[in-house]
């Protein structure tokens, strides 16, 4: 009876063996991995998700701005590409033999923004001009390959009005997401589908 109980008792000091303790570590690290990927994969969905969100709100602004005061140019210069790399274009809104204004736009590759600034032209023709600080509208904008970010859309049969179409791609989160973004413009009181050089040129282009 004596030598049952203490069979009993070294058993149950004993604890588990090398064998037992394998299998759980080997299943604990799989549920730990599996827990891992699941993780990880979540935040890659967010930071996607952040992403798509941010290009959605910078190509909105960039668009939105554009839209607001370009659809009632009454003319809209050549866009291009000026002495230190940057994009730009002007068009000038208002109506004739009143104070108008003039908007210069500008894409910057090295820092990926989007700006813009403004003046009032002189009546007469002549007098000092002083343009406003510049705006950031958007950020984390790129070029779509090798297409500038706006260019003049020639005219058609149906269309006599000078149309800027916009182009460019957004990128945010890390790692970035991509998307790109499209439109055109009308600028309802223009007169040709011919853009004038001689307007809101009295700030020139950096």
């Amino acid at each position: 009876m004596l030598a049952e109980l203490r069979a009993r008792r070294a058993d149950r000091d004993a604890g588990f063996s090398l064998l037992e303790l394998i299998v759980v570590t080997s299943i604990f690290g799989v549920i730990m991995a599996v827990i891992t990927a699941s993780v990880v994969q979540m935040m890659k969905q967010s930071t996607k998700e952040s992403g798509t969100a941010d290009n959605l709100d910078n190509a909105r602004k960039v668009i939105q701005t554009l839209d607001r005061t370009a659809r009632y140019a009454n003319n809209i210069n050549t866009p291009g590409i000026a002495a230190d790399g940057n994009y730009y274009v002007e068009y000038r809104v208002g109506n004739t033999g009143q104070q108008q204004t003039c908007y210069q736009w500008r894409y910057m590759p090295s820092t990926h923004q989007v700006q813009y600034r403004t003046w009032l032209p002189p009546l007469a023709g002549v007098g000092a001009v002083t343009a406003t600080s510049w705006t950031i509208v958007g950020n984390g904008i790129y070029q779509t390959g090798a297409t500038a970010p706006w260019s003049i859309t020639a005219s058609n049969a149906a269309n006599v009005h000078e149309q800027l179409a916009v182009v460019f791609s957004s990128k945010h989160g890390a790692p970035s997401t991509t998307t790109s973004n499209q439109v055109t413009i009308t600028g309802i009181n223009t007169a040709s589908s011919s853009p004038l050089a001689s307007i809101c040129n009295e700030v020139g282009r950096p």
